[in-house]
C-alpha cells in the first residue's frame, strides 16, 4: 500500500487475480494490469474515473408498440400491435421467429383482430390449438380483448402466455 491509504498499480495487481463471468472462464489482468468491461449487443458500459465507477446500461430486449389502423399486419417479432382498426384487423404472424420471441395485442377498434398462421405454424392455448397451418387462427370476441404469445418452438409453434377476454380458437 501506498502512503495515504491508496493502492499503487502493483499492489492491486497482485490483490486482483481474475475476474469471472457467467461464461467463458477466468480473465486475467493485462501487463498494464488492465481487464476491460466492454458492452455487448444491447449493452453499454460507462466508466467515471473520478468515481471509480462502471455503470452498465442495457437497452432493447423489451416490446416495441405499434399503433395500427389498417385491416391487414405483418407482425414483426418482439412487436405489440395497438389495434385501432373500425373493421376486422387480421395480424399474420412472422414465418420467421426464434424461441422466446414475444407477440402482443391489444384491442381497441370496434372490428376485433384475428391472428392468422402461415404454413406449419400453429398457437397453443390451454388444452387447445388452432388448425395447423394458414387455416388456422385465434381470434378476440371483443373489441378490448388482447392476447401475448411467445415462441415456443422456432418458426412453428406460439403458446400463449396470457390473454383477457375470451377468444376464439380455429
Amino acid at each position: 500500500m501506498s502512503q495515504a491509504g491508496y493502492f499503487d498499480d502493483t499492489t492491486l495487481a497482485a490483490d486482483l487475480e481474475h475476474l469471472t463471468g457467467d461464461v467463458g472462464g477466468a480473465v486475467s489482468p493485462d501487463a498494464a494490469h488492465n481487464i476491460d468491461l466492454l458492452g455487448g449487443t444491447g449493452i453499454t458500459t460507462v466508466g467515471t474515473p473520478a468515481s471509480n465507477q462502471i455503470v452498465f446500461n442495457a437497452t432493447g430486449g423489451g416490446i416495441t408498440w405499434v399503433r395500427d389502423a389498417t385491416g391487414t399486419v405483418a407482425m414483426a417479432v418482439n412487436t405489440g400491435y395497438i389495434n385501432g382498426n373500425a373493421g376486422l384487423t387480421t395480424l399474420t404472424l412472422p414465418a420467421t421467429a426464434a424461441v422466446g420471441d414475444i407477440q402482443e395485442v391489444c384491442g381497441e377498434g370496434a372490428g376485433g383482430w384475428t391472428i392468422a398462421q402461415n404454413a406449419g405454424q400453429q398457437i397453443q392455448f390451454g388444452n387447445l390449438a388452432t388448425t395447423a397451418g394458414v387455416g388456422g387462427s385465434i381470434s378476440s370476441t371483443n373489441r378490448y380483448d388482447t392476447i401475448k404469445l411467445v415462441c415456443r418452438v422456432a418458426n412453428t409453434t406460439w403458446s400463449v402466455l396470457s390473454n383477457v377476454g375470451v377468444l376464439n380458437v380455429v
